[in-house]
């Protein structure tokens, strides 16, 4: 099956994967907990082992925005900002459900990278480089409903398992015109499949 997060299956996560559980600890956040609040300094590193997080913003109106998503077994941290550059983080990773992470400081792990392999960081660098860009052209010049389309195709399950405003925030666009779009996909695939 596709995956949102397709970047993470053209890097060889192994490497870090098999530090965090030889020396990782098993952490359970309840919904809403974050790993990292925005604006402070993410200081763990880690893997989802059940549940999902949701990489969160706030606006210049005060509400929350989805920017991003990691799922299970798949590697949850602020890369940017945390682990590259030791800063504090322009997002907060809040649980979306009940969820548990293995876990480890960002500090060890980098140190471990570093020694152990020292192209990974320009691997990983590279990969969310071009996940970005390609993120940013996306909202630019493909409409909503193409971008909830490219969405659907990629991650088929994701709106059987994620709350509609988090997908509508992710998009950017607004719960009203999701629900239209899937309106309109519903009609669409009824019309497909009437006799003529």
């Amino acid at each position: 099956m596709a995956r949102l997060n397709d970047f993470m299956t053209r890097i060889d996560l192994s490497v870090l994967n098999d530090y965090i559980t030889a020396n990782g600890k098993n952490t359970v956040y309840a919904k809403g907990d974050r790993i990292v609040q925005q604006g402070q300094l993410c200081r763990y590193i880690g893997v989802v082992k059940s549940g999902y997080f949701k990489y969160v913003a706030i606006n210049s109106k005060g509400q929350e925005v989805v920017t991003g998503f990691t799922f299970e077994d798949e590697v949850v941290t602020d890369y940017v900002r945390g682990f590259l550059y030791d800063q504090p983080s322009r997002t907060s990773i809040v649980a979306g459900c009940d969820a548990e992470v293995q876990r480890v400081s960002v500090k060890d792990a980098r140190r471990f990278i570093i020694e152990c392999n020292p192209g990974f960081v320009a691997e990983v660098s590279s990969n969310l480089l071009q996940e970005a860009y390609c993120r940013y052209l996306n909202m630019l010049v493909k409409t909503p409903s193409e971008r909830f389309h490219e969405l659907v195709s990629c991650y088929p399950g994701v709106t059987d398992n994620l709350p509609v405003q988090e997908i509508a925030s992710y998009l950017g666009i607004s719960r009203r015109q999701l629900h239209r779009i899937r309106e309109a996909e519903s009609a669409a695939n009824a019309f497909e499949g009437e006799d003529i």
